[in-house]
């Protein structure tokens, strides 16, 4: 046992309840089998409070920024009303989340997604364009906690739309509202009426993009809904096969399309190793 590896095994305890709870009974031999049996001896003997409390402080943080970052207009207007949708992270549920989250994964991404929509909603609903606010920053929340890929390279020629590629039609194009505050504009500028439909894709870094979807791209996604060579890709849709080549690169350099190699299983890991790997 290395004092590394010790550090990226209380990372990992502290980021995942079952590990966690593997710690707290004791079980090193389980707990080993994750982590390492010297470091899994050394966890178990552990003063189960302070485990607890690192994790719930820990998962806290790790919430609070994702929630600044990734609600970032929906808090400013909220605020305007005397709302944080921060005293989530302060209340009862949260509370009692936290002691069974999975840092890092879709499912507890979704129950903080929902709290604080839930926090949001009254003062956001108010607002015609609110709602798509709403689900706009809600998707991008959701996203980032998708499969990370880092250090993927390409290992195959057949294109595929990634799964946690999505694309979401809004009744106001709330995008330049989210921009302006993120750039920390005073002034913000007033969402445009009228649908807006946009491509989520979480790229191997880790970061969440949103692009314009056309029609001509909504089409090429639903195409990839299965591995695709490009030739024969090209050839279905009527568009040129160079063209269509450089709009698969496009998309796989933003994380919307992989490439695979015949029968592949999708790439990527999630959940709280991968929450772990990026509390380092």
């Amino acid at each position: 046992m290395t004092g590394r590896s010790l550090h990226d095994a209380l990372l990992r305890v502290l980021t995942s309840a079952r590990l966690r709870g593997l710690a707290l009974a004791g079980d090193v031999a389980a707990l080993g089998a994750e982590v390492g049996h010297a470091e899994a001896a050394a966890l178990c003997a552990t003063d189960p409070a302070r485990l607890g409390g690192l994790a719930r402080f820990m998962g806290r943080h790790f919430f609070r920024e994702r929630i600044v970052r990734l609600f970032a207009a929906g808090r400013r207007v909220a605020r305007e009303s005397g709302r944080d949708p921060l005293r989530v992270l302060e209340g009862p549920a949260f509370g009692a989340f936290l002691d069974s989250a999975e840092l890092g994964s879709t499912g507890s991404a979704e129950t903080v997604a929902r709290l604080v929509e839930d926090e949001l909603a009254p003062v956001l609903g108010a607002v015609g364009w609110g709602p798509a606010l709403l689900a706009y920053e809600g998707a991008l929340f959701r996203a980032e906690a998708g499969p990370r890929r880092w250090g993927t390279a390409r290992t195959g020629t057949m294109a595929v739309r990634a799964a946690g590629a999505r694309v979401l039609t809004l009744a106001w194009d709330v995008t330049p509202l989210v921009a302006a505050v993120r750039r920390g504009e005073a002034t913000l500028p007033a969402p445009g009426a009228g649908p807006a439909r946009l491509l989520i894709a979480l790229g191997a870094d880790g970061r969440v993009s949103a692009a314009r979807c056309s029609d001509g791209l909504a089409r090429l996604l639903d195409a990839l809904a299965e591995p695709q060579p490009p030739a024969a890709l090209a050839a279905a849709l009527g568009v040129p096969e160079a063209d269509l080549r450089g709009a698969l690169e496009g998309l796989a350099g933003i994380g919307a399309v992989e490439w695979r190699a015949a029968a592949a299983a999708p790439a990527g890991d999630s959940g709280p190793a991968a929450a772990a790997r990026e509390l380092r």
